[in-house]
């Protein structure tokens, strides 16, 4: 057997939650994933609810902040970031594990909060670029609810655009909703 760490279980875990709901969350399953007896886990985690903290830090920080950071290494300017923003959550993005996390949340009040801190996260970065494009507060309040509920959908909706890609289209989506109508 090999020896597993602590990124390992947590990985196994946000897989395994994905596909199997947070029920589906459990030692045991997660140790034969894995390839490792149980101890292996209380080497990395305390109990379950320990291993469920970590895993929402660590989709907190895998799909919120680090996608963020690397945004931000698109430059100064707003529509720059907004669009490496939008590549990057898009080809990341897990909708299976974010409809998973939702469901959960619906369910656990704690986890519910978590979620809306992140949703909350993503919004205000989203909603800073815009004010940084020079938008008003109406205009960014309503563009940043249309970009990221159109990056929340993007996974969740049939690919089929035509004769368009994709990332063609979420590409126009976010040239359409950061674009300025008088220029």
């Amino acid at each position: 057997m090999s020896k597993k760490n602590r990124s390992d279980w947590l990985r196994a875990a946000l897989r395994r939650l994905a596909r199997h709901g947070i029920e589906g969350v459990r030692v045991e399953p997660l140790a034969k994933d894995l390839g490792v007896t149980k101890g292996s886990f209380y080497w990395h985690f305390g109990d379950r609810k320990d291993l469920l903290d970590a895993l929402l830090d660590e989709w907190s920080e895998t799909a919120t902040e680090s996608v963020i950071d690397r945004a931000e290494e698109a430059g100064t300017d707003p529509l720059a970031r907004l669009e490496r923003l939008t590549m990057i959550a898009s080809e990341g993005f897990n909708a299976q594990l974010e409809l998973a996390l939702r469901d959960w949340g619906r369910r656990d009040r704690l986890v519910g909060r978590v979620i809306e801190e992140v949703d909350g996260r993503r919004m205000d970065y989203v909603r800073q670029l815009l004010r940084e494009s020079g938008f008003e507060p109406i205009e960014v309040e309503t563009r940043a609810f249309l970009l990221y509920s159109a990056l929340l959908s993007y996974a969740l909706l049939p690919p089929d655009h035509g004769r368009f890609s994709r990332k063609r289209v979420l590409r126009e989506t976010v040239q359409l909703l950061a674009s300025r109508p008088d220029a």
